[in-house]
């Protein structure tokens, strides 16, 4: 049974019920003759009906007009700038609030598209040009064949650190992927060891640019291993890039803190956690690193937090849920 039936049978009801009632007492009071009383009460019966459709027309209109709102932003071919149209007159209080809940969510809908055709761009353009770049090293070391053992351990170099930013840059992807797809597979983690284990990978980088890494502190965590390495490994590239002498991981009960001695964070982190966000914090990057890092830590309940380093640069903070 429709909505509109079940609204117009309550309203008859209502309307005929009382009606039914007192006709039969006066009818069992004067013991009249019972044909005219029943060709009265399916009179009533039929003006009853005939109220509770009416009004039950009046009270679903306004509902009616925003399905039809609805009907015709699905009939539209594309889906940025989508809004309600205004309706015909004043709606009542709890349909205003709907179209209101729907106007929010029309609101958020195109966001998430606009932000969606922001990050396939960004994601074409910085796994494009270090592809390139190797493509072309790859081709001139294919035709340099006077190019010396120095120039040719050059270009390598330079093809390695380009794969290697694609690689960095599928290695979020995929983090984020996972994310998406579950929540995280919690186990109880020795932090110290693991920052042990991924310092050993940036020791080689480290070394390169004379910068000094180590691990101070210890403590435990709950989290998702993997997930947690690519937190720290993008918290630590991010202070190896701009460390001017030296790079630290503290470890605590539960949280995890990477600081280095350069020039700090110059946007507030909250913006530079946006991917995809070119500015002064982003060059050479596609911002993602800092926005996987903060996205694992809120995933475990977490946060990603800046504060004062002790070594006069930026201190990036993982912090995770006690217990």
């Amino acid at each position: 049974m429709s909505l509109r039936a079940r609204l117009a049978l309550v309203i008859g009801l209502l309307a005929f019920l009382p009606n039914l009632v007192l006709a039969l007492t006066l009818g069992l009071l004067g013991e009249g003759p019972w044909l005219p009383l029943l060709l009265w009460l399916a009179f009533l019966a039929l003006v009853s009906a005939g109220v509770g459709y009416f009004l039950a027309q009046g009270l679903l209109r306004p509902l009616e007009e925003l399905t039809r709102a609805l009907a015709y932003l699905s009939l539209k071919g594309e889906l940025k700038g989508l809004h309600l149209p205004a309706p015909k007159e004043p709606p009542p209080g709890e349909i205003a609030l709907l179209r209101a809940r729907f106007t929010e969510l029309l609101e958020r809908l195109s966001e998430l598209l606009e932000a969606r055709e922001a990050f396939y761009a960004a994601l074409a353009h910085d796994l494009k040009t270090p592809l390139i770049s190797a493509i072309r090293a790859l081709e001139y070391l294919e035709k340099a064949d006077d190019l010396g053992k120095e120039g040719r351990l050059a270009l390598l170099g330079n093809l390695k650190e380009e794969l290697s930013r694609a690689y960095r840059l599928v290695e979020n992807l995929l983090a984020l992927s996972r994310l998406e797809a579950r929540p995280p597979q919690k186990e109880t983690l020795n932090l110290r060891a693991l920052a042990e284990d991924l310092l050993l990978r940036y020791q080689e980088e480290a070394q390169k640019r004379g910068l000094r890494l180590n691990v101070d502190g210890a403590g435990l965590g709950r989290g998702e291993r993997l997930l947690l390495e690519r937190a720290l490994a993008n918290l630590l590239e991010n202070a190896l890039r701009h460390a001017k002498t030296r790079v630290q991981v503290r470890v605590g009960e539960n949280t995890l803190a990477v600081e280095d001695d350069g020039p700090g964070l110059p946007l507030p982190l909250e913006v530079l956690a946006k991917p995809f966000r070119q500015g002064p914090g982003h060059r050479g990057s596609s911002g993602l690193g800092l926005y996987t890092a903060q996205r694992v830590a809120e995933a475990h309940g977490g946060r990603l937090k800046a504060e004062r380093s002790g070594l006069g640069g930026a201190c990036l903070r993982l912090e995770l849920p006690k217990g």
